[in-house]
């Protein structure tokens, strides 16, 4: 298709080459009939992106461009910011290579672009209904978005080209949070964050083991970087500290259960966030049994992540739980 490149999708990869190639797929259905392309910076061997990118059928409609980085040498606002200079359009679409996009996906989040021009657009993200099954297990990470939220994931997100000249792009400090902090210098600069509901990509719903999860979301502790660059967050921060109600929930167990050995009243401190824990899977029979089972590894895995937060807070000199 001639002319100018209405937008231009851009895919940050580590890792996860299955997955790319659904995305892929996925855009290769987009309903969109205007010119578009998909921009892919990844750390791949060749071998593999010759397999997953150069054999794609997107590659071979000129629609597919893909740059390869040093292994090691990436991160998710280093491989954004190469490949939204890399692209044609003036229109930046980014979402993430363990996404799916719907086919109406690119249509819609361009026509809420338009329908409100200089804006950023948000999307919307649910669990892949595909591995909705996986959602039993009991340590599962995805996402959902209801546009427009507070942290502006770059899972499903629009920004005009020269609004990201502008700010300069993602901030490559940023270890994690580069989405969020991106749209709070843009909202800081007069633009405004639209909602494109109907624009939607699926999340990869994945399980993972206890010491998996929480080598996942160890990344977390570098939010406290985050808070300490735009420290008006904190009036959304329950209490002004804490990253969610979860998190306030956790810190009060585990005073609770470490403070037990010598005051085993503080345990009442605990009672709250086992409450929470034992409704997280919701009615029927059986569901209390297993949620009390999953009691001690919930903990572990959001102890760890509050734990994270102390080491960024001590690391940012800034507090964040």
């Amino acid at each position: 298709m001639n002319g100018p490149i209405a937008v231009s999708v851009v895919v940050a990869s580590h890792a996860r080459h299955l997955r790319l190639r659904w995305l892929l797929n996925a855009l290769e259905e987009q309903t969109l009939d205007e010119p578009w392309e998909v921009v892919v910076v990844h750390d791949y061997d060749v071998p593999t992106a010759e397999r997953v990118l150069d054999r794609h059928p997107l590659a071979r409609a000129g629609r597919l461009r893909h740059q390869a980085i040093a292994p090691g040498t990436g991160s998710p606002a280093r491989q954004r910011n190469i490949g939204w200079r890399a692209a044609s359009g003036d229109l930046i679409a980014f979402t993430d290579d363990d996404c799916r996009p719907e086919p109406t996906w690119l249509q819609r989040l361009l026509a809420g672009a338009r329908g409100a021009p200089g804006s950023v657009v948000q999307g919307a993200a649910r669990p892949d209904p595909l591995e909705a099954s996986i959602l039993a297990a009991p340590h599962v990470r995805t996402l959902t978005i209801e546009p427009v939220n507070r942290f502006a994931q770059a899972a499903n997100i629009l920004y005009p080209r020269a609004l990201l000249e502008r700010l300069g792009g993602f901030d490559e400090r940023a270890v994690a949070g580069e989405d969020v902090d991106l749209a709070l210098r843009a909202q800081a600069g007069g633009a405004s964050i639209a909602a494109a509901a109907d624009a939607v990509v699926y999340h990869a719903v994945e399980s993972h083991t206890l010491p998996g999860i929480v080598r996942q979301n160890l990344k977390w502790r570098y939010l406290a970087y985050l808070v300490k660059r735009h420290p008006e967050m904190r009036r959304e921060l329950p209490l002004g500290v804490f990253w969610d109600r979860e998190h306030v929930y956790t810190t009060l167990a585990l005073v609770g259960v470490a403070g037990a050995l010598a005051r085993p009243r503080l345990l009442v401190l605990a009672v709250p966030y086992a409450g929470r824990v034992l409704q997280r899977r919701g009615g029927g029979r059986r569901v209390p049994a297993l949620a009390l089972a999953e009691l001690p590894g919930q903990l572990v895995r959001q102890g760890a992540e509050v734990a994270g937060m102390v080491a960024g807070s001590v690391r940012h000199r800034t507090v964040l739980l």
